[in-house]
């Protein structure tokens, strides 16, 4: 057995075994043992109507799986519209304080802009209050988040500014890997976010982050930052692992997951 392949297989077995019922689902799934549907029926509890938190969390899931163009996930769309304000920013206190306005609209925009029923004006509202905000110090000083958002807006939707900002979010994200200020799950995250496998200004490359994301896998198989105590925080962490190496091409072709039927290789 390669390297590679024992080590996911370390880390389905210990979602299977500490997460929930979604996170079990999404561990079959990434193992090639269910099809995507599978997790589409237990996203489905995360109500496509309720606060933002549980939408940015579906359209997360449904992302990573590849099925941004489920009936699901086009009604949490929907719902977001008619909640953008009129600024076009979203924010809601079921983020928590951490996740202001700016992360909450990068985030949800990145995602909208990854989706065929988007419309073009709420993107654009949602960029323009994004640029409305930018300045260099947004994402400077390790603020992860910030930069997580920008990046995933900026590098999905046609944006004037754009280049100028990923520049930025591509230097403080390389900044940040180096020192360690972010693991290489939170880094690698970043790349999947952009659907890339380079970020403009990161003099890093998909290769580098796969050796450094099996280079920091726990012997029980999970990946957690030192601050994840609890359970349900290493079992995110190691499905965002995994789903980092898939993206970067780290993972075992023969573990590829099953997209839903008729579903395109990205929303």
């Amino acid at each position: 057995m390669s390297g590679s392949r024992a080590g996911e297989e370390r880390a389905i077995a210990y979602v299977a075994a500490h997460g929930d019922a979604l996170a079990r689902a999404r561990a079959d799934v990434l193992a090639g043992r269910a099809a995507a549907e599978r997790v589409l029926a237990e996203v489905r509890d995360e109500d496509a109507q309720g606060p933002l938190a549980r939408i940015l969390h579906l359209l997360g899931v449904c992302d990573d799986h590849h099925m941004l163009r489920a009936p699901l996930a086009e009604r949490a769309c929907a719902t977001l519209v008619r909640a953008q304000a009129a600024d076009g920013s979203w924010s809601d206190a079921t983020l928590g304080a951490a996740q202001d306005a700016v992360y909450a609209t990068g985030m949800l925009a990145g995602y909208l802009a990854k989706m065929r029923c988007a419309r073009p004006e709420t993107l654009d509202a949602a960029g323009a209050f994004l640029a409305s905000r930018w300045s260099p110090d947004l994402v400077q000083g390790a603020r992860w988040e910030n930069l997580a958002a920008c990046a995933h807006y900026f590098a999905n939707a046609l944006h004037e500014r754009a280049d100028e900002v990923l520049q930025w979010c591509g230097r403080e994200l390389e900044r940040g890997f180096r020192t360690r200020a972010f693991d290489a799950v939170r880094t690698a995250r970043v790349f999947a976010y952009c659907d890339a496998h380079a970020v403009p200004g990161a003099q890093l490359d998909a290769q580098e982050l796969v050796v450094a994301l099996w280079t920091e896998q726990r012997a029980d198989g999970c990946w957690a930052p030192s601050h994840a105590i609890a359970p349900a925080q290493r079992v995110a962490c190691t499905i965002d692992a995994l789903i980092a190496l898939r993206h970067l091409g780290g993972a075992s072709r023969a573990r590829r997951p099953t997209a839903a039927r008729g579903a395109p290789a990205r929303g």
